[in-house]
C-alpha cells in the first residue's frame, strides 16, 4: 500500500502540533534531524520498512499513538 509513510507522517505531524501551522515547520525541522524528512515522504512514495520503522520509533519517543 503506498502512501502508508505519509499518512503515518501526517498523523505525527497533526498529533504534535495540534493543528498549528506556525509549529510545523519547527517540527519537520525535529524529523530531519531525528532522520525524516517528511518533504521527501509522498502519498506516491513507496513504502519503505526503514522509513515506516523509523517514524513509529520516533512517534514512540515522543509519546504519540500512530
Amino acid at each position: 500500500m503506498a502512501g502508508k509513510a505519509k499518512i503515518l507522517l501526517d498523523t505525527l505531524i497533526q498529533k504534535r502540533t495540534h493543528g498549528d501551522p506556525s509549529l510545523i515547520p519547527s517540527f519537520k525541522i525535529k524529523l530531519i534531524m531525528k532522520g525524516v524528512d517528511p518533504d521527501n515522504v509522498d502519498a506516491e512514495s513507496s513504502d519503505n520498512p526503514l522509513i515506516i520503522k523509523r517514524i513509529m520509533t520516533i512517534a514512540r519517543e515522543m509519546g504519540v499513538e500512530l
